[in-house]
């Protein structure tokens, strides 16, 4: 006899999975010696929500699906948020949850049932692709283009019992293509290409096809590094800055690829994206929902065929020199009173991560970080995450867990708001000695709500000693006062270590022009 709890362990290895992150409960227990039996490894979160941001900064940095497993009732409810900002953000994570015992449920009866809810998989609809019990429905799901979470319930009883998974079922996922195929010798003159996460593994075809239209490259947040910094079609600034919007302007076409161009980078649509434009996308309502296209690619720039690219005419670049606009923005920045530290820091960090074979980096919805997000430089693809679906506070710690336990070297930028949100995750990232550096930009509370108020009722935090917390749970740590030569030294020394650090940073800093109340385009 094979357990579910077996069977979903031995599932898990048949799909490639050997790491998850779990919180154990009475209901989902059987899940750690199955799972230790089959090969897996599980890193223990100390909160759900934990635990889905881990697997979805696993997901994001390796490119696989991420694996959450959490118990009944609260336990997955305690995982929603987490998996609204995977769902928002197109992550592929999939969450294994227990139900009460099949033996308790009546249908339609709530009967107080310790962790009963009447509809759990209900609560997941808004924010997963699928609801299911068969759990290579709920891969196959994720990891369908366009990706996100799935759902994926087993009751509780069923983990100890003779349970059968079930089959597939033989679901139809993709339309592998439309005739925009054929339009794509028709692009106008001046093309400009506007890349998102849909493509953010596609890094040779949006190079080739750069180089062949001469097309300048704006990336949004997910496609962060699908093109390295310094390369010669690479906008190094995002389209916020007026630099950018004059370089859009100039264009006589748009080729938007993987993005639905949601309203933070287009600032609520005001952008002029100029036509004639053609899409690539899995979704062709996804693609035209915002914008209108003139025509569109249903599928991935992955799916066109080998030679078209090699076959379009020939162009030479017409947008002159993109490092002097980089440059030009930068000055401009660095000479205004206001943003001049917020340079500095962003510079001096550059300077550390690339001198340390650059980190993959997660960035907080907190000031610090929206600087990061729209300006850092990026040197490979999949270097720079940061929760621009749904915008969600304290995510970037815990999902920098999920790269590290993937035992890749990362960064998480965090604010002091925002690291209260996962405190406890300290003592798994200490338990598990991964090569996480949590640099905590502290400004005393929800500094973006200070903007354009100085003083906003509720914003205002009390005074958190981050290195006697770190340095509680087994974890080395710094503080420094503002973002110059000493945060620079600290950060390089964190860096070097090769294991768990947090850096306290004390630091104000002014909110870039990729924030809403700054948009220049209103």
């Amino acid at each position: 006899m094979t357990t579910g709890a077996q069977a979903i362990a031995d599932t898990l290895r048949t799909m490639g999975v050997d790491l998850v992150f779990g919180l154990p409960g009475v209901h989902n227990l059987a899940l750690w010696p199955a799972c230790e039996a089959a090969g897996i490894r599980i890193v223990g979160s100390r909160h759900e929500q934990g635990c889905a941001y881990a697997a979805d900064g696993y997901a994001r940095a390796t490119g696989k699906v991420g694996v959450a497993l959490v118990t009944t009732g609260p336990g997955a409810a305690n995982t929603l948020g987490a998996v609204g900002e995977a769902w928002a953000s197109k992550s592929p994570i999939v969450v294994i949850a227990t139900d009460i015992p099949s033996t308790h449920r009546r249908a339609g009866t709530y009967r107080g049932v310790l962790h009963e809810s009447t509809d759990q998989p209900g609560m997941f609809a808004p924010v997963t692709k699928v609801q299911t019990r068969c759990l290579e429905q709920a891969f196959d799901v994720a990891s369908a283009p366009p990706t996100g979470p799935a759902y994926f319930e087993i009751p509780t009883d069923h983990l100890l019992g003779d349970h059968l998974l079930g089959d597939h079922g033989g679901f139809d996922f993709a339309d592998e293509g439309s005739d925009g195929r054929s339009h794509f010798g028709e692009i106008a003159d001046r093309p400009l290409i506007w890349v998102g996460g849909g493509a953010k593994n596609a890094t040779d075809q949006i190079d080739r096809l750069a180089r062949r239209l001469g097309a300048p490259v704006v990336t949004t947040y997910s496609a962060r590094g699908v093109l390295a910094a310094g390369h010669p079609h690479l906008v190094p600034a995002p389209p916020h800055e007026p630099q950018v919007t004059a370089l859009i302007r100039r264009a006589g076409c748009t080729i938007v690829i993987g993005s639905d161009l949601d309203a933070m980078n287009t600032m609520a649509w005001k952008l002029p994206l100029p036509a004639p434009r053609f899409a690539i996308n899995v979704d062709a309502a996804d693609a035209t929902k915002n914008y209108e296209m003139d025509w569109v690619f249903e599928g991935t720039v992955e799916d066109l065929d080998e030679t078209l690219i090699d076959t379009l005419p020939r162009r030479d670049p017409w947008f002159g020199d993109l490092a002097a606009i980089g440059h030009a923005v930068r000055d401009e920045l660095r000479a205004a009173p206001e943003t001049a530290e917020s340079i500095e820091f962003l510079e001096r960090t550059e300077e550390v991560l690339h001198a340390h074979d650059d980190p993959v980096v997660f960035a907080d919805m907190c000031v610090a970080g929206y600087w990061l997000a729209g300006h850092l430089a990026v040197h490979r693809a999949r270097g720079l995450h940061y929760p621009m679906g749904w915008g969600t506070l304290g995510w970037a710690f815990p999902a920098g867990i999920g790269a590290a336990a993937a035992g890749l070297p990362s960064v998480a930028f965090v604010g002091d708001g925002g690291m209260l949100f996962a405190l406890g995750e300290l003592a798994t990232v200490a338990q598990e000695q991964l090569p996480l550096t949590v640099v905590v930009v502290d400004d005393g509370g929800y500094g973006m709500l200070r903007y354009p108020h100085e003083i906003v009722p509720g914003c205002e935090l009390a005074a958190v000693d981050f290195v006697a917390v770190a340095e509680g749970f087994g974890i080395p740590a710094t503080q420094v006062d503002g973002v110059g030569a000493a945060y620079e030294q600290a950060l390089g020394t964190a860096l070097a270590g090769g294991g768990p650090r947090l850096l306290h940073v004390r630091a104000r800093l002014f909110p870039p022009r990729t924030t809403s109340p700054r948009w220049p385009m209103k």
